[in-house]
């Protein structure tokens, strides 16, 4: 007998094992079977296969009636795959299997019943009726221990208490193997079910990554017409509005118009560079997002910008009665960046800030070196308090007006914000309980930051 077979066996039954010609056949099957389930995954892959094909080993050998094996499961014995002949009613056949298995929970030990011999016990009378039910007249189970712990039960019924003698080692010699058998057989089919999990999550992720590629794919084409559409209409409403502020100008330059067709020529000419204003903005917040804004850098004074830019938005201060103070701690005097770029985001950010501010009020404007590579602009106003800063550079959260019908244009906003990214630089919000609102503008001094 070789060592595996003989620690099998005194392992499951205390005993020592009986001579190599009773269970070498035996135990070539049982190798036979744990290779065939370890490089034939599809076969043997169930706890049910697993039981029969143990049953039918024992079966070649000696002539049974049941097959069932039990283990451990929520501190119970639980049935985990039976095997019966056809001939057997397998009801009542498990029946007496489970009521031998219970027995070998409550006693820790093997269980047998053998209805020829004489059994007065009271709790014996129910396993011995059940027996009779089922057309069978003995039964074995074999305790199975892991570590010291009971995690299972090996039980064999026969209708011929004669047969079942005959069978005994056996019973015994393969109660260990095929649970061994059983767990294998499970994780495999863990495995499987992980697998056939992963294909799932995998087509799924197919599934999603076509429909993603295809809305992506949608949503460029949508782009472009949009690009399209933007471009088209600014070329037809340019043609006729440059038209429009042409003769506004030239009415305008008149000396004889009266007061009232004085009137009228300024805000046809002021509701001309408005809409001109908005389709320059269109355009630009268009490119921006379809990132094809392009840089132009030179070196240039941030002072005269700085100045330049208050002097473009003192017109609309006078008119609101807002003062702009402009404070400088430069002590270089340029930088490298797009001016145009800088200027356009400056004149957004102070038109804004002008926009909130009451009558009688300031707009600071701050400039200061953070450290030798990147410099600050801070614009402060003194207009109402703002509680959701998050959204503030999200056009469908901006309001279009203020409280005094002024024109603050939300698109404006938001393209000053992305301007600043495109210049390399980031912009911080502060609004202090009291009043006002702090756009921190940060910016390299030159593209590389030195």
């Amino acid at each position: 007998m070789n060592t595996v077979a003989a620690n099998l066996y005194k392992a499951n039954t205390g005993a020592v094992a009986p001579p190599t010609s009773e269970l070498a056949a035996l135990s070539a099957e049982i190798v036979d079977l744990f290779c065939t389930q370890a490089f034939s995954p599809e076969e043997l892959n169930t706890e049910a296969a697993v039981c029969e094909a143990f049953a039918n080993i024992l079966l070649r050998h000696w002539e049974l009636c049941c097959i069932a094996t039990f283990l451990q499961d929520d501190g119970h014995l639980r049935e985990s795959a039976i095997y019966t002949r056809k001939q057997i009613d397998s009801e009542r056949a498990r029946q007496a299997a489970r009521l031998l298995a219970v027995r070998v929970e409550r006693e820790g030990g093997e269980q047998q019943v053998w209805l020829d011999e004489a059994d007065g016990r009271k709790e014996m009378a129910e396993m011995r009726c059940a027996f009779v039910e089922a057309d069978l007249r003995a039964g074995i189970a074999v305790p199975i221990h892991a570590r010291g712990q009971l995690v299972g039960a090996h039980v064999a019924l026969a209708a011929f208490p004669d047969r079942l003698h005959a069978a005994l080692r056996g019973v015994r010699f393969v109660a260990a193997p095929i649970v061994i058998a059983i767990g294998n057989a499970r994780r495999a089919s863990a495995v499987r079910e992980q697998r056939k999990h992963i294909e799932h999550l995998v087509e799924e992720l197919q599934r999603h990554s076509a429909a993603l590629e295809e809305a992506n794919r949608e949503l460029q084409r949508v782009a472009r017409y949009r690009s399209l559409f933007l471009a088209r209409m600014s070329h037809e409403l340019r043609t006729p509005l440059t038209s429009m502020l042409g003769f506004a100008e030239i009415l305008l330059d008149q000396e004889n118009l009266n007061d009232d067709q004085q009137r009228f020529c300024e805000k046809i000419q002021a509701s001309g560079l408005q809409l001109q204003a908005s389709l320059n903005q269109l355009v630009d917040l268009s490119r921006l997002e379809a990132g094809q804004t392009e840089l132009f850098l030179h070196e240039f004074s941030l002072k005269e910008t700085l100045r330049d830019s208050c002097a473009a938005v003192r017109r609309i201060a006078q008119k609101h009665g807002v003062k702009i103070d402009c404070i400088s701690a430069l002590e270089f005097g340029s930088v490298v960046s797009d001016e145009g770029k800088l200027r356009q985001v400056l004149y957004n950010f102070l038109a804004y800030a002008i926009s909130r501010s009451p009558v009688g009020a300031s707009v600071t404007v701050r400039v200061e070196i953070i450290e030798p590579s990147h410099f600050s602009i801070q614009i402060c106003d003194q207009g109402e308090p703002l509680i959701d800063l998050a959204h503030l550079f999200e056009p469908v959260e901006t309001e279009a007006l203020n409280e005094r019908g002024t024109n603050m244009n939300e698109l404006g906003l938001s393209i000053a914000h992305r301007l600043v990214h495109v210049l390399g630089g980031s912009v911080a919000l502060e609004s202090p309980e009291s009043c006002g609102l702090s756009i921190t503008i940060e910016l390299p001094v030159s593209p590389t930051g030195s």
